[in-house]
């Protein structure tokens, strides 16, 4: 897959403090990408430095498009403007004013029907929504968001990650910081994990879903014959207690508890568990911070 942005040995100290240690790697092209780390990790100053906002002590970085859009912090609206306005001050920005209709861009996001509202009157989705519908001027092949949905209530939240996935179904990447895991998980190609300004992890969500398969637990009547079974039928397991254990396997539950009734060992419990993007990164988190 082509790269998008090649970021090679970027170190950034503050004062004394080093920020970003030596961080190298690509994002893909047509991804949408998470990146992942705790406060303090370094996140959104390798954003900035991506989006040219801050100079890094040393290394490069990248960017293989000459248009691309950056929502960084705060989004930069005309809040006494309406929605209308705020795109023909980004279409004047580009020189595109002769050329497209604002009201393209918000029947694009979902706000075609503010009218006349400001901007101060809109809610912190709406302001979301305009946002990315001003970074749509120009045509940006390439898109970074940090913490996108802090603060939306539920459906703000729905309404982006659709949007995002529309854009990128159009051919938009994205770079996405997010401490919101479980929405991350939903709709990211790929993720990188960052601690201490050093990343610790990266890969796709394909490998991520090799990596952490669910299992089954069971509580039974007796765990040795429990073991007996799981060893007969060459199972996976990892024994919780005296009487649960996690069982790593292919088989349905309903399968699993024929084969167990045949060694007379009785299913008192049994549910699937599955590992999320945020119990991989607290483990990732234990064995970076150990």
């Amino acid at each position: 897959m082509d790269t998008i942005v090649s970021i090679n040995d970027i170190y950034k100290k503050f004062d004394k403090d080093n920020v970003l240690n030596g961080i190298t790697v690509n994002i893909p092209k047509g991804s949408i990408c998470g990146l992942v780390g705790p406060n303090g990790a370094g996140k959104t100053t390798l954003l900035r430095i991506i989006a040219s906002l801050q100079k890094p002590n040393s290394g490069q970085v990248n960017v293989n498009t000459d248009v691309f859009s950056a929502l960084i912090e705060q989004p930069a609206l005309f809040y006494e403007l309406n929605a209308v306005d705020n795109i023909n001050q980004q279409l004047i920005l580009y020189g595109l004013e002769k050329e497209c209709d604002p009201m393209d861009f918000l029947k694009y996001v979902g706000l075609e029907d503010t009218k006349k509202k400001k901007v101060k009157n809109f809610s912190l989705g709406m302001k979301q929504k305009l946002a990315i519908a001003m970074m749509l001027v120009g045509n940006p092949e390439l898109i970074i968001l940090d913490e996108p949905m802090n603060g939306l209530d539920p459906q703000g939240i729905i309404n982006l990650r659709n949007l995002i996935l529309k854009l990128n179904n159009d051919g938009v990447t994205f770079l996405i910081s997010s401490h919101l895991l479980y929405e991350l998980e939903k709709i990211a190609t790929d993720f990188i994990f960052i601690n201490h300004g050093e990343i610790i992890s990266k890969m796709t969500i394909d490998e991520f879903l090799e990596m952490n398969k669910g299992y089954i637990q069971l509580e039974v009547n007796d765990i040795d014959l429990l073991k007996k079974a799981m060893e007969d039928l060459k199972i996976p397991f990892v024994e919780v207690d005296d009487s649960k254990m996690n069982i790593y396997t292919n088989y349905t539950i309903t399968d699993l508890i024929i084969k167990l009734n045949s060694y007379g060992c009785i299913v008192r419990r049994c549910f699937n568990v599955e590992n999320t993007l945020e119990d991989f990164f607290i483990g990732l988190m234990r064995e970076n911070d150990e």
